[in-house]
């Protein structure tokens, strides 16, 4: 059957489909010559205009994604509780489109459009008081804005484009892709197993960052665990840029990305391979943010234009290993921000909320195990892991957290956003933090239904030194001269079982 007639059943095959065929009058049935073939032709035409269908004929489309729901237990030393149903973000749940073309043997160019899960209930924005996320504005009903979930018909929804973009490749130069996407520069932890960052992700706050630290009194803190953790990701960001990736050479590719008005740019290298039965993946990048935050009083006479630029600097190597005879693995990734000070300025990027003062902070994670298929079903991993964060919410002024203002996540860190807090303890003059994490787990795959299913546990501990010297309040007062101490803290346990689904 030739193209013109496959087309032509085709266009017919909808008009039957549609009772085009049959509703034709008598008369104009059975007069076969004048317009009637015409008419028929024009109007199946405006309908497969109008018919949704795969793809465009040229361009392929396809839908793909994922579900990840969690129940979280805590514990934060003085008050347990469990929440049901949670969204992870450590890998959100997501729906996305995808589509490429051949334009020639060599030259395809394509899109991808992902829609991740941003309101409503998330491990990484609940905590004591609020097991439902905060989204202020967009809540509706007769809950006031930053109130709670708690009407039964009031609905999430997935707003948040993590990507957006288009892109043209060719095989042997490489791709370029043009929209929201992630930068090119510093990695996290690169997963060999495929499903161990479920419940272990590389960044510590996407499980437990909007909880508030308490201490050994039982007091609540104006600090949350992400005030001292590393921002969300951990590695790159997700901005809008052009980015170029070389084709794979030897295991090796080389990425470069523009982003913002050309002052977020960013570099990586990366490498996979494997010897004699060992997976070795590999990253090195490096990226640096100059961008300037709009102000919230945009003025072209004003300070905007003539102050100080941000310049912050990123960098950071990731390694991992699989012995795949025998399922055993190591990986891990380091990463550090130098935010320039003394004269730092904040723009939004790598947790640079704080003062001129604000501290380089780091992030180190080592995980290892054994993933291997002993059931039949899938590969089962077990793992153990251990990590810290240094000086994410440190200046070395010392930085202040009042208990009366929104400071727990909101201006600092993406991730997290928390309402206005009343009666917390302040924290002042805080000059050094340190998390530590580690943490135990196993994550059971199912091939045959494209499902994994994880139990994992996780244990913070809070190192926070400060000065109270500059106010005459809060936690820290007291310290002779402004004389440094430690706050006494207490850790917080979080354990998460979930299944992520993939279709």
């Amino acid at each position: 059957m030739n193209g013109a007639l496959m087309r032509a059943s085709s266009r017919f095959a909808i008009a039957a489909a549609l009772g085009l065929a049959v509703g034709v009058g008598s008369a104009r049935a059975a007069d076969l010559g004048g317009n009637c073939c015409a008419d028929l032709e024009e109007r199946i035409a405006e309908l497969e205009a109008t018919t949704a269908r795969k793809g465009n004929r040229k361009m392929s489309l396809t839908v793909t994604g994922q579900v990840h729901r969690a129940v979280v237990w805590y514990d934060d030393g003085k008050a347990s509780t469990t929440y049901y149903g949670l969204d992870s973000t450590n890998a959100s749940s997501r729906f996305i489109f995808l589509g490429n073309a051949k334009v020639t043997p060599k030259v395809t160019m394509g899109f991808e459009i992902m829609i991740e899960i941003e309101a409503g209930g998330t491990s990484s924005k609940v905590n004591q008081f609020d097991e439902d996320g905060k989204v202020g504005a967009q809540i509706s009903g007769t809950a006031a804005p930053g109130g709670s979930f708690n009407q039964h018909n009031v609905d999430a929804y997935f707003g948040d484009a993590r990507r957006a973009a288009w892109w043209i490749e060719h095989a042997d130069i490489g791709r370029i892709t043009v929209g929201r996407y992630e930068t090119a520069g510093v990695q996290a932890t690169i997963d060999l197993t495929g499903h161990l960052l479920l419940g272990a992700s590389a960044s510590f706050i996407l499980l437990n960052g909007g909880f508030f630290i308490r201490g050994t009194g039982g007091q609540y803190y104006a600090m949350t665990w992400a005030n001292i953790g590393d921002p969300a990701a951990a590695s790159s960001g997700r901005t809008e840029l052009v980015r170029y990736d070389s084709p794979a050479w030897n295991g090796f590719i080389l990425s470069s990305s523009l982003a913002e008005a050309g002052d977020y740019w960013g570099t990586m290298l990366r490498y996979a391979n494997e010897f004699s039965g060992v997976r070795v993946a590999a990253a090195l990048g490096y990226e640096r943010s100059r961008d300037r935050a709009t102000p919230a009083t945009v003025d072209p006479t004003g300070a905007f234009w003539t102050s100080v630029s941000p310049d912050i600097e990123a960098w950071g190597a990731a390694l991992s290993v699989m012995h795949v005879p025998t399922g055993l693995f190591a990986q891990g990734h380091y990463n550090a921000v130098d935010f320039n000070g003394p004269n730092h300025v904040a723009n939004g990027y790598w947790g640079s909320a704080g003062g001129a003062t604000k501290k380089d902070a780091t992030h180190w994670l080592i995980q290892g195990g054994i993933s291997k298929n002993w059931f039949g079903y899938g590969n089962t991993s077990i793992y153990g892991e251990y990590g810290k964060a240094l000086d994410w919410g440190a200046e070395d002024a010392g930085r202040n957290f009042a208990g009366t203002t929104a400071t727990a996540g909101c201006p600092g860190n993406n991730s997290v956003c928390t309402p206005t807090i009343a009666n917390f303890v302040a924290v002042n003059g805080v000059v050094s933090t340190e998390m530590t994490v580690w943490g135990i787990g196993i994550v059971q795959g199912f091939t045959a239904a494209a499902t994994d299913i994880y139990l994992g546990y996780r244990h913070f501990d809070a190192d926070i030194i400060c000065t109270g010297a500059a106010t005459a309040t809060g936690a820290c007062a007291g310290a002779a001269g402004g004389a440094a101490k430690k706050l006494p803290t207490e850790g917080i346990d979080v354990i998460q079982m979930g299944a992520r689904v993939l279709f």
